[in-house]
């Protein structure tokens, strides 16, 4: 999971692994807290026969388990009715908090398709799931080309750029940078918009662009954030890879300059195969 998370039951030695995300769950207090924060991600298939059997054997949760096969037996329950059982089972979250996610549940029922399915598609962007955050969006804008919530559609375009750019496809976030910006005025659109430019042209031509756009404001901070992403970048373990690759290249150790740079490809090609997932 993606932050410490205080567990007071007995963890599981074998995870649960949400198909969709492909994220691992050790304990009922992780399981508690993916669900609360991924409501739109987790659908009734993944609280299926194998996820309660994970339950009971691996969490030594036999009690919830044998509440959740009731529950998901009784007439006119739904995933809500499910999830509630989980996070009602232990105090991991307070009664107030508990009754806010029914609510969200509840909402999420009466949404229109795109707000779903935008929620679904932004979950996945919050797990790097890029290519999977891309289909939806696009599939979004494919099936409402004449949206009427001018708002919803220049956030989907806005998300989408942040996929796309995430994706090393720089060209469509751009464009779709550009168009959010142009729905809504937005000028976090627009902040990324010269961002994403400045990697891409010179200082100049940042200065020429973002005074059409009455920005010269935020060039200044476009240079800082690069710089500072420079020096993330330099502590990465990539970046020592490709370095220990060009000192082998020249010295004209061409052998070991092959093998690093087969470490670093085969890195990118990892992170895109989980993509994929």
């Amino acid at each position: 999971m993606a932050r410490v998370i205080l567990c007071k039951t007995q963890p599981a030695k074998t995870s649960y692994i949400f198909p969709n995300t492909k994220i691992e769950v050790f304990s009922y207090e992780e399981l508690c807290y993916y669900i609360y924060n991924n409501m739109a991600l987790v659908s009734e298939e993944h609280i299926g026969v194998p996820f309660i059997q994970w339950v009971r054997n691996e969490l030594k949760l036999k009690e919830l388990a044998d509440k959740l096969v009731r529950t998901k037996e009784k007439e006119g329950s739904d995933l809500t009715d499910i999830l509630t059982v989980i996070l009602t089972y232990k105090e991991y979250y307070s009664i107030d908090e508990v009754k806010e996610f029914i609510l969200q549940r509840e909402r999420m029922k009466n949404m229109p398709y795109e707000k779903t399915r935008k929620l679904q598609a932004d979950g996945f962007l919050r797990y790097r799931k890029y290519i999977k955050a891309l289909s939806i969006y696009d599939e979004i804008l494919e099936k409402n080309p004449d949206m009427n919530d001018i708002k919803l559609k220049a956030s989907i375009y806005h998300n989408r750029a942040v996929a796309y750019a995430n994706n090393f496809e720089l060209a469509p976030a751009l464009e779709s940078y550009r168009k959010a910006y142009e729905l809504t005025g937005n000028r976090k659109s627009l902040y990324e918009y010269l961002l994403l430019l400045a990697t891409m042209k010179d200082k100049s031509e940042i200065e020429r662009v973002a005074k059409i756009y009455d920005a010269e404001g935020m060039v200044e901070d476009i240079y800082y954030a690069i710089s500072d992403a420079q020096k993330d970048v330099v502590g990465s373990m990539d970046y020592h890879r490709l370095e220990k690759a060009i000192f082998h290249y020249e010295k004209n150790n061409l052998t070991d300059f092959s093998k690093q740079l087969d470490v670093v490809i085969e890195s990118l090609k990892t992170e895109f195969r989980s993509q994929m997932e």
